[in-house]
């Protein structure tokens, strides 16, 4: 199942050598990556990163990739225009 790193102030995500807070980092996964997950449980998912296979906080996962403000200001630009040119065409 694919995941993505969906941390609340966009930092880094932790991979663990084993599912606790005390276990060694084997890396830093940047905010919005796409992660291929072997399970997801409450507390603790396993996933790869990198060719590492490792745990992560399922808290600061998601099974959609979030909205950017960038990305929002996008899709309002694009629809703004589409609006315009609408307007236009019933005038």
């Amino acid at each position: 199942m694919t995941v993505y790193v969906n941390t609340a102030n966009k930092g880094t995500l932790n991979l663990r050598a084993e599912p606790s807070p005390s276990a060694k980092v084997l890396a830093r996964i940047p905010y919005h990556t796409s992660l291929e997950s072997e399970y997801v449980d409450n507390t603790w998912s396993k996933v790869t990163y990198n060719d590492k296979t490792g745990y992560v906080k399922t808290e600061f996962l998601s099974n959609g990739k979030a909205v950017t403000r960038s990305d929002l200001e996008q899709i309002y630009n694009s629809l703004k225009s589409t609006l315009e040119t609408i307007e236009k065409i019933l005038k």
